[in-house]
């Protein structure tokens, strides 16, 4: 074999072995795929969760949330949702949509069984529930890493790598908010990531409803960007000030009857605060003196 040939044919094999190895990590990646769990799964599961009849909440009229003052700090944005219980018909396509937006894992069928599911958003008689978001938060007065925090938008938030899972946040929450990560969901093959934008949670963790939080980290960057932009150009914006104007959360958008209604409790200018203009604003007894941003509103105007 010559010089040329030899060159020839090292070529052709460096290129049959990358070939072979494309071909070797897109099979692998396939079946990857092929061991998640189907979309059916999760809407058999939710089926399943909202077949179980659960005690309706006992709720009590309560004020309209004010501002927060945390570490010194006062709140310029305070987000929260009021969930209209006339409109709302109890479907649970909120509850589906939570799951998939934020890769919320099935659970092995015993945990079904017994009523045990992950799900951020349950329905309690026939009215959706999730965290509160409460401004005097019960669960992370007891955290013994500090996990569990508030945010200075007002949200009530989990930092899963310090989470120990004492569970102590758990057993303090009088509505039972939150979940603990009992099973390695993905090595079960429980788990499905709908979202890149939402990292699976590791076994041993609490977790619980975060409002989107991510679509509101986003829309803040966006925010950012563009004013960042006009007072290069010495173009002003309207506002200066980031309210998270536009922002839904995905069991906002799912609702069919719009019932589920998100915003900023602060912003005038919020659907959030339209929407309950001259109505009575509804808690849970059990959270009502926790000052909660996420309400009910019943009845006429």
């Amino acid at each position: 074999m010559d010089r040329r040939d030899f060159i020839k044919s090292c070529s052709l094999m460096a290129v049959a072995g990358l070939l072979f190895g494309c071909r070797k990590d897109v099979l692998s990646e396939l079946a990857h795929v092929g061991d998640v769990p189907s979309v059916k799964k999760f809407e058999e599961e939710v089926r399943q969760a909202m077949a179980i009849v659960r005690k309706e909440m006992d709720l009590v009229p309560v004020s309209f949330p004010k501002e927060l003052s945390l570490s010194g700090k006062t709140c310029k944005n305070r987000f929260g949702m009021v969930i209209d219980l006339n409109a709302c018909d109890g479907c649970g396509k909120c509850i589906l949509a939570c799951n998939k937006e934020n890769n919320i894992p099935l659970v092995p069928e015993k945990d079904a069984a017994d009523g045990r599911f992950m799900h951020w958003i349950e329905m309690r008689g026939n009215a959706p529930f999730m965290c509160a978001h409460c401004g005097n938060a019960p669960c992370e007065k007891v955290c013994p890493t500090g996990a569990a925090s508030h945010s200075e938008d007002g949200l009530s938030t989990m930092m899963y790598k310090r989470c120990a899972g004492s569970r102590f946040c758990g057993a303090n929450c009088p509505m039972q908010a939150r979940k603990f990560n009992f099973h390695d969901s993905k090595a079960m093959g429980l788990s499905r990531v709908f979202n890149p934008k939402v990292p699976l949670r590791d076994k041993g963790v609490m977790e619980k409803c975060s409002l989107c939080l991510h679509r509101l980290q986003d829309d803040r960057m966006r925010f950012k960007t563009e004013l960042s932009v006009s007072l290069k150009s010495e173009v002003s914006l309207k506002s200066e000030e980031w309210r998270g104007r536009g922002v839904n959360t995905a069991c906002g958008e799912a609702c069919p009857k719009k019932a589920i209604i998100f915003g900023n409790w602060l912003d005038k200018e919020s659907p959030l605060v339209k929407a309950v203009a001259g109505r009575t604003l509804y808690a849970p007894k059990s959270l009502a003196s926790f000052d909660p941003s996420i309400l009910f509103i019943m009845g006429r105007h």
